[in-house]
């Protein structure tokens, strides 16, 4: 733990329940699903979307897995957007949908669908180092990109900022996300939290 109230520790961007990023990268390009793998996408997400169709805010949250501190604080983020009352929202992750490793050429797919289930798309964001950074690459996409809402992280240390989100994989639009008029910075969970009420 570090003074500003964070841990610097590396993140595997979803601990043993999500893929790698390299992993993501080298098998979801060109991806073509048979019957079996579509079905079971529908099965997967259809059979809990109902229970989020009757809310006014549907936030899918994004950003590390886990059980890292990263994974900790998106998820004090997910609490706090699925807490809201007023209107009545509600909040979902990919992990939900018990997706595994091993399902690899769905994830994306399955993603694609909840981005399109969503009124607010939010990413919780500390460095370019995990598995998440090709989520980021998908909100750049013209129908979700009017969702996405980014709460990154803030680094005290110039080099240390370009350290954490040094990253050839992440892509120059990635990067469009994190400096527009919906990314708000934060440098520790009070301001993480403060943040939150930033997003509508």
């Amino acid at each position: 733990m570090n003074a500003d109230g964070c841990d610097d520790e590396p993140h595997d961007g979803g601990g043993s329940t999500a893929p790698s990023q390299d992993e993501l990268l080298d098998k979801l390009e060109n991806v073509s699903l048979s019957p079996t793998e579509h079905q079971r996408i529908k099965d997967l997400v259809n059979r809990d979307l109902t229970e989020i169709k009757g809310y006014d805010r549907r936030y899918l949250s994004v950003g590390a897995g886990g059980t890292t501190g990263a994974a900790t604080r998106r998820k004090i983020v997910y609490e706090l957007l699925d807490g809201r009352t007023d209107p009545p929202a509600v909040a979902f992750r990919l992990e939900d949908y018990g997706l595994t490793p091993d399902e690899i050429r769905l994830w994306a797919r399955a993603f694609d669908i909840l981005c399109g289930r969503a009124t607010h798309i939010v990413a919780v964001i500390e460095d370019f180092d995990g598995g998440y950074v090709w989520e980021m690459g998908l909100l750049f996409a013209p129908p979700y990109r009017e969702k996405a809402w980014i709460l990154k992280r803030k680094y005290d240390d110039p080099q240390t900022e370009r350290e954490k989100y040094e990253n050839g994989m992440a892509a120059s639009h990635v990067e469009l996300l994190l400096t527009g008029p919906r990314c708000f910075g934060w440098a520790d969970t009070d301001d993480l939290r403060d943040s939150v009420s930033e997003i509508p």
